[in-house]
């Protein structure tokens, strides 16, 4: 299913696009599809060295651990009970 998504493109990106576009007889459109298929194997190859970030970890559940903060906490002993600030 085709989704339409406004994007707000810079006069300079923009301009390059519409020269593109004039200049291999392709519409705008067709010319920010390409682009962008294109860009992504290169997007994705410098992601594929990070970590994936961890999903559904809220920051009370993360502080304990340390997870993903590079800092060690103690666990909490006993009940602990959480409380709006």
């Amino acid at each position: 299913m085709a989704q339409t998504i406004p994007l707000s493109v810079p006069d300079d990106l923009l301009e390059e696009v519409r020269e593109t576009a004039r200049l291999t007889q392709l519409s705008m459109q067709d010319v920010f599809r390409q682009s962008t298929k294109i860009g992504l194997p290169t997007l994705r190859a410098s992601v594929k060295a990070a970590v994936p970030r961890p999903r559904r970890l809220s920051l009370w559940d993360a502080l304990p651990s340390g997870h993903r903060l590079g800092a060690k906490f103690p666990r909490a002993k006993g009940k602990v009970k959480k409380i709006d600030l």
